[in-house]
């Protein structure tokens, strides 16, 4: 009859309800224990770390191993594991499926606290972490023997007798130390070559990186704004890279933040230092920003760099003073990123392309005419100029704090979702109640930025009608996506797993319906209008602030110029959006950890109903706000060419999952299969 622990207090339906209870807990324990058969069937080796406190061991079964690590004591203890035989693996919490960094040369260092353990399944597939940053220096760097500063790259700035060590310096610049670092850089990575490979497999084919154009800095400049070239091979191109040198005797602490970026160790007579990317330097970052604000220009040796601010940046810069700190951005893609305070965001755009703007005429119509405010507005922009060619090397945007990105929001939302559904299988009415509110917002907001876009009066972003030659264009795109991605699935069907190979059997005998899903695109419609889009739109390029969106990389997403320049329908940045719908949902089930793999297929109805419902709340919004601002007549006349769209992106999809990740590809699948008729 006890109040708190007496059966009316403790039974199994208020267990069921309590998602914290023991019960609850034991049940996800034994779903996460189901998930392995390592847990069961596997051999057991033991790891004694010097803590002995801390129980370590492995379960190894085939290709699946399970690292499990239990702190045996009261209270919190450090453990460091010797975990060598694994480095490179990723590390997945399975009660939460977090991915903890990757195991590196050093022992993997870890805290428990009390009576506390982990369950990690070692992954070699899986990526490490956005937020991880990578600190420890490479032990295999060359050595430079200096001369005379940054003049010992150039014999031209040399005692005459001392030439023949500039010119083997430089060989030694661009034969070995660029060629090495680009080798290593994600924003160097050649397409269709995994990230996690290693740095001689994304380097392969790279010859030599020649120093084409740069800025010869004054005696007391620390910094060489250089362009490369890569001539031949995967990563053909021009990089920017701006370099600078730390001396560990003059400048200790900078010394020392720089390791992880070095390119090379440097000599000079007796003081030693290293060669680093200016892009990890806080000085150099602090430095553009003074650059930009004071409109300078540099001369380089074929063209110059001029630097440009907006007019936001006076009043963004006065409501953040002084210094502010670097604060390293994580993950980084094909540009590097680095927040500076709570002030700004540098975005450095590494590849240069010939009139590449990186949707800086977009940006400065958002922020300095439209002033729309659910993008993050433009202080800033660096652009480099050589001959007739012009493109941009940086743009600096006001940082906006954020709750964080769509993509972690929709995920995370579905994988509690299922999680609850485990434990108490009936769904309440209002389940998704919130989650489909913030949807609301987001088709709104889209429809609202192409709105903006579409009342600009500038030559480059004015929008135009749709014509029966763009409709035909668009359909012979999506034809020529679709015929590409079934003859790839026709190579690839017999090395896909039984599942996605039935689905790809099934597609590949309705191929003739799925072309004529293409032919049946619109022919005309009328009051509709094309603009300059968003170019890449997805979950990932909107922030969540305050229970409201901020969407980012507005016209700077595309690699190509003429991508980024091309005026579309603004349908296919909803299109791209409905299938970030669809892989949210895929990810969601692989994370959820209550959820084995052989188990999935029985989920996919609830997750049906959750993606049916957030597309027709994103859809719904759209359509009111796009329809009030003119750009189309109604949602029922153009959803021909919505779905056209959407299957065009999903052949796209179709063909990079399939030589990357086979088991992916059930998620293009399912929408082709959707629409075709």
């Amino acid at each position: 009859m006890d109040p708190v622990y007496g059966y009316e207090a403790v039974n199994v339906e208020a267990q069921s309800r309590d998602r914290s209870s023991l019960l609850n807990w034991m049940k996800r324990l034994l779903q996460v224990r189901r998930s392995s058969q390592a847990f069961g069937r596997g051999t057991l080796r033991f790891i004694r770390p010097g803590n002995r406190r801390v129980l370590v061991y492995l379960r190894e079964y085939g290709a699946d191993t399970i690292l499990c690590v239990a702190n045996l004591a009261r209270s919190a203890q450090p453990v460091e594991l010797d975990l060598a035989d694994h480095k490179g693996a990723v590390p997945i919490e399975l009660l939460g499926r977090a991915p903890f960094p990757p195991i590196g040369e050093l022992p993997y260092l870890l805290t428990l606290p009390g009576y506390a353990f982990y369950w990690f399944r070692l992954s070699r597939e899986a990526e490490a972490p956005p937020w991880h940053d990578e600190r420890g220096a490479r032990e295999d760097l060359p050595v430079l023997v200096l001369i005379q500063g940054w003049s010992s790259f150039f014999p031209e700035r040399v005692a005459p007798w001392r030439a023949n060590l500039a010119s083997a310096l430089r060989a030694q610049l661009e034969g070995r130390v660029v060629p090495g670092f680009l080798a290593t850089q994600r924003w160097a990575a050649p397409a269709g070559v995994a990230l996690g490979q290693t740095p001689a497999a994304r380097g392969a084919g790279l010859a030599g990186a020649t120093l084409i154009d740069w800025s010869v800095p004054q005696a007391d400049e620390r910094w060489l704004v250089a362009i490369f070239e890569v001539k031949s091979g995967a990563q053909a191109g021009e990089y920017f890279v701006p370099l600078t040198i730390a001396l560990e005797d003059t400048d200790e602490a900078r010394y020392r933040r720089l390791q992880p970026a070095a390119l090379a160790r440097v000599r000079q007579h007796a003081a030693t230092g290293v060669l680093a990317d200016a892009a990890a330097d806080e000085d150099f970052c602090r430095r553009v920003i003074e650059a930009v604000g004071d409109a300078r220009q540099l001369p380089t040796q074929l063209g110059h760099v001029r630097c440009t601010p907006t007019r936001a940046f006076a009043e963004l810069r006065a409501a953040h003073p002084g210094e502010l700190p670097l604060v390293p951005a994580g993950h980084q893609g094909s540009n590097t990123t680095v927040r500076i305070g709570d002030g700004f965001f540098l975005k450095i755009i590494r590849r240069v392309q010939s009139d590449n703007n990186a949707g800086v005429d977009v940006a400065r119509y958002l922020t300095e005419v439209a002033h729309f405010p659910n993008s993050a507005p433009l202080a800033g922009f660096i652009e480099y100029q050589r001959g007739d060619h012009t493109c941009t090397l940086a743009l600096l945007q006001a940082f906006v704090s954020n709750q964080g990105d769509g993509w972690d929001y929709t995920v995370n939302h579905l994988v509690r979702f299922l999680e609850e559904r485990v434990t108490q299988p009936a769904a309440p009415a209002t389940a998704h109640g919130l989650y489909l509110a913030l949807m609301h917002t987001l088709g709104t907001r889209t429809a609202q930025l192409h709105g903006v876009l579409a009342a600009a009066v500038d030559p480059e972003l004015t929008p135009e009608p749709i014509t029966a030659a763009d409709l035909d264009a668009w359909r012979r795109s999506a034809l020529a996506a679709a015929t590409a991605a079934l003859d790839r699935l026709a190579e690839f069907a017999a090395q896909l797993a039984p599942g996605p190979a039935a689905a790809a059997a099934t597609m590949l005998a309705r191929r003739d319906a799925l072309l004529r899903s293409v032919a049946a695109g619109p022919t005309e419609l009328p009051g509709s209008l094309k603009i300059r889009c968003h170019g890449h739109y997805h979950l990932r390029q909107v922030l969540l602030r305050r229970n409201d969106f901020i969407i980012t990389d507005v016209g700077a997403a595309g690699q190509s110029v003429a991508a980024q320049r091309r005026r579309c329908s603004p349908l296919a940045d909803v299109a791209t959006m409905l299938r970030s719908f669809a892989y949210a949902r895929r990810m969601a089930l692989q994370q959820c950890s209550l959820i084995s793999a052989n188990e999935r297929e029985r989920w996919e109805s609830q997750l049906d109903a959750w993606e049916r419902e957030t597309r027709n709340a994103f859809l719904g919004a759209y359509d009111e706000a796009a329809r009030g601002g003119g750009l189309y007549g109604s949602l029922t006349e153009v959803m021909p060419l919505l779905r056209l769209f959407e299957l065009e992106e999903a052949c796209a999809e179709l063909q990079r999952e399939l030589p990357g990740r086979p088991d992916w590809v059930g998620v293009p699948l399912r929408t082709l299969a959707a629409l075709t008729v």
